[in-house]
């Protein structure tokens, strides 16, 4: 179901590029003071969101490690929102959120506009 959506929506935006929609590439807004940074490499503790999904949807790090959610789906805003309420980035399509993890534990989080659309992040 979740692959169905992803090439719908990919899809979609073809189209609408093709058709001369709105680019909105550099268009992202400056969000969080103070979680906001530039572009960081792809590693183990990036999260990417694209195609209306986390990848990795799981992720494992040590206590004190720094998560980065890099926004790639563009023009498709998301959010990276804590169950629990500990970190919550702006809805944006494109720039990136980081969170630092102190604590063990397992910390759940979804995008509030994708229903299904969570991951969750084990902290060691």
């Amino acid at each position: 179901m979740k692959r169905a959506l992803r090439l719908a929506v990919t899809a979609t935006l073809a189209v609408l590029t093709a058709c001369g929609g709105s680019d909105r590439e550099g268009a992202g807004d400056a969000g969080d003071a103070g979680s906001d940074v530039g572009a960081s490499e792809r590693g183990a503790t990036t999260v990417v969101l694209q195609d209306i999904a986390f990848e990795p949807e799981q992720l494992g790090v040590k206590a004190g490690e720094t998560v980065t959610w890099r926004f790639e789906d563009r023009g498709i805003p998301h959010d990276v929102v804590a169950d629990d309420g500990s970190f919550k980035s702006d809805l944006k399509d494109s720039g990136t959120f980081q969170h630092t993890f102190d604590e063990a534990g397992t910390f759940g989080y979804r995008c509030t506009v994708h229903p299904g659309m969570n991951g969750s992040v084990k902290v060691t």
